[in-house]
């Protein structure tokens, strides 16, 4: 804003300066063209004495000196009888004479002797002309002190609106600095805690302006953040559990086996099938929290094509046949229309046979299961139905999250990881879908896969 004020400031000062100094030069060319006209049939005639009197006369007048000058650049006259008989040989004066123009000024310098200063005037050249032929010049040296004082008056002015701008912005400034310093100080700080592991720091910046939507932003940032952060402790300490947990158990098995002498073999090959089981456990533990690991790393992809819902529901179906014919369950597959869909059929197996799995699991014996296949506008939906044991309303908002149990001893003996539903959400988000749930306690529960019939891939 100061390089801004100078050069608005120079060029104010400029246009004035060439405004009054215009103003002079027209009013002094005027007025030696009068003069001019009226020395010429004198100058023609070299009579001195009228040229003095004329420029004496109109010297006053003006409130300047005047000189008549011949062809050859010879004074004639000069009003202040000092350079009579001189040769001059300034600018002003040869434009006319030897460059043949009708009229010359500048500006000049002029030492005074008895002050011992320089004081400016206005050199104003007009021709004298005769018969159409230029026979001298009269030349005005007039003060232009006025203009001179009127100029540093205007920039002495402009100086001191330029010093008091210049305190106002500063004072701004400062307030406005400290104004947006402030917040952007806060978030500094705040990021800094943030960054040292202090996650319950947050950002106060109070009113309605960017920085406090930035603050509010920041602070939102900061809750997700601290929210993850939770839900990794929350997680490792949930899969050191599971983890724990058959590992104690194998460990109190193989302790039983070591500290008992003469142990018959029936009960031998018990506790070996129990850490079988144990072992098995384990295994799809680890295979499940590798598979998450990798979902939530964007490592795993997703190879789609187009494929039968029907091919992939009965090869679910067949391949836990095992499990429902051991608790005299029944699985009905009902195809109310034929769909095929663009996806991963690996990974749509696995979500579906997930859910069938959990509902043969949940389901008492003589039980039923039914999975129906239809078709929804640009959807396809897969339904799992049981008559098992349902869930209470408070636990639908909660069975997709990591290591979630309705009921957690009942779960364990299932068998269960607490990762399978999580699975299947995170696979019905990648290719795009979504997983439903109704359930009423004691009557058992319903889940819809739904899935695009073209892929939409999850967006990272």
């Amino acid at each position: 804003m100061a390089v801004m004020f100078v050069v608005i400031s120079v060029a104010a000062s400029s246009i004035m300066e060439n405004f009054l100094y215009t103003q002079r030069i027209n009013s002094h060319r005027e007025e030696m063209s009068s003069v001019a006209v009226q020395v010429a049939p004198y100058l023609e005639q070299s009579d001195a004495v009228e040229m003095y009197n004329i420029a004496t006369k109109s010297g006053n007048d003006i409130g300047g000196r005047i000189l008549v000058l011949s062809s050859s650049g010879i004074v004639q006259v000069d009003s202040f009888s000092q350079y009579n008989g001189w040769k001059l040989t300034v600018d002003e004066v040869n434009d006319i004479i030897y460059g043949k123009n009708s009229a010359s000024y500048g500006k000049h310098n002029i030492y005074d002797g008895a002050t011992g200063n320089y004081f400016p005037v206005l050199y104003t050249t007009s021709s004298v002309m005769s018969g159409g032929e230029i026979i001298g010049a009269v030349l005005l040296s007039a003060r232009v002190t006025d203009v001179v004082d009127a100029l540093a008056s205007l920039r002495m002015q402009m100086l001191w609106a330029y010093l008091f701008t210049s305190v106002i912005i500063f004072l701004s400034s400062m307030l406005l600095t400290n104004f947006i310093v402030r917040p952007v100080q806060e978030l500094t700080n705040v990021a800094m805690k943030i960054s040292n592991g202090d996650l319950e720091s947050r950002a106060h910046i109070e009113g309605k302006s960017e920085l406090a939507e930035l603050g509010q932003t920041f602070n939102m940032m900061c809750d997700r953040l601290q929210n993850v952060d939770r839900q990794r402790s929350e997680f490792v300490s949930d899969a050191s559990h599971e983890l724990k947990t058959p590992l104690a158990s194998m460990k109190i098995l193989v302790e039983s086996l070591l500290y008992q002498d003469h142990v018959e073999e029936p009960v031998y090959k018990e506790f070996l099938s129990d850490i079988n089981g144990e072992i098995d456990r384990l295994n799809g533990l680890i295979t499940d929290l590798l598979l998450l690991s990798k979902m939530d790393n964007d490592i795993l992809s997703i190879n789609v094509e187009w494929v039968s819902l029907r091919d992939i529901v009965n090869k679910c179906a067949h391949s836990l046949e095992p499990i429902a014919e051991k608790k005299e369950i029944t699985v009905d597959v009902q195809v109310a229309d034929e769909v095929s869909i663009e996806c991963d059929p690996l990974k749509l197996r696995q979500a579906v046979n997930n859910l069938i799995e959990n509902a043969i699991k949940y389901t008492g014996e003589n039980g039923h299961v039914y999975v129906t296949i239809r078709r929804a506008g640009q959807e396809a939906q897969i339904r799992i139905e049981d008559n098992g044991v349902g869930m209470k309303e408070e636990h639908l908002a909660h069975i997709f999250e990591r290591f979630y149990r309705v009921d957690k001893a009942r779960a364990r003996g299932t068998g269960g990881t607490g990762l399978g539903l999580h699975i299947v959400r995170r696979i019905a988000l990648m290719h795009g879908g979504r997983v439903e749930v109704e359930s009423n306690e004691g009557k058992g529960s319903v889940f819809t896969l739904v899935l695009p019939i073209q892929s939409k891939r999850e967006e990272k």
